[in-house]
């Protein structure tokens, strides 16, 4: 009977607010939900406002596709390039376009260096305009050779006519400074996507999607081993990625430099 007494008047102290753990998500919703709120917008059915401006953006593009064609028919001359003007509407496009692409994964790999947990609302998009940004900036050191379909002649390939890049030449630094930052770019996009790319493999309800899905996850099973990789190979992208930033843009702004006309 004492026992009993002594065991009901015994009290256990709650912990202290710094030792709880918070909610992985708010408002009493389960784990689950914020996968199902993400995939949700993949899976279900295409919105009107999408295609509302999916096809003003699609006209767009086959327009730029003409304006090329008509460039290369007729000439750079008419973006009024010629002696001593090389580069004009070109380089002010070029410039500006790689500018863009450096704000995307700069921001995102200095964020994730730096531990900010806040990037993961914004990484996503920074590192696709990056991406599109630096496909853009590529077009016009193409078009600005002239014959745009000799322009595999900048990569320094074997080939029967012994024809070898000029390496002197500040426009093939902008290719290999470009192409190298354009490939980084997309593997530390793509590095971020494989876990959620796993998760739309195993939501996936036909065929075809999870054949896909499953494909670009390479076998992502969220294992001890699979994270330890996949942190280290986003914390060495990242790492690189930052420094060719400065790179790059270095690069680009010798191109005004380093012109053997006056002016």
């Amino acid at each position: 009977m004492a026992e009993a007494v002594i065991s009901a008047t015994v009290k256990f102290q709650p912990p202290p607010p710094e030792l709880e753990r918070q909610p992985l998500v708010a408002n009493q919703r389960p784990v689950g939900w914020i996968s199902d709120a993400i995939a949700g917008i993949a899976e279900g059915k295409t919105p009107t406002w999408w295609w509302c401006a999916f096809i003003p953006s699609a006209t767009l593009l086959l327009m730029l596709l003409g304006m090329i064609l008509y460039l290369m028919s007729s000439g750079v001359g008419i973006w009024g390039l010629g002696q001593p003007v090389m580069w004009g509407w070109a380089i002010i496009n070029f410039v500006w376009w790689i500018g863009i692409g450096h704000a995307g994964t700069l921001i995102s790999a200095i964020l994730f260096l730096l531990r900010q947990r806040w990037r993961t609302s914004i990484n996503r998009a920074a590192e696709a305009m990056t991406i599109f940004a630096v496909m853009c900036a590529g077009i016009f050191p193409l078009i600005h050779i002239g014959r745009i379909w000799l322009g595999w002649w900048l990569l320094p390939i074997p080939n029967a006519n012994s024809i070898w890049p000029q390496f002197r030449s500040p426009l093939m630094w902008d290719v290999f400074a470009v192409s190298t930052y354009f490939t980084v770019s997309v593997l530390f996009w793509y590095m971020g996507l494989i876990p959620d790319l796993a998760v739309m493999r195993d939501r996936a309800r036909t065929k075809i999607r999870k054949f896909a899905y499953g494909l670009f996850s390479l076998g992502w099973t969220g294992s001890n081993r699979h994270w330890s990789n996949y942190e280290r190979a986003y914390l060495i992208l990242a790492g690189l990625s930052t420094p060719l930033v400065l790179s790059v843009h270095s690069i680009v702004s010798l191109d005004f430099s380093v012109s053997q006309l006056p002016g």
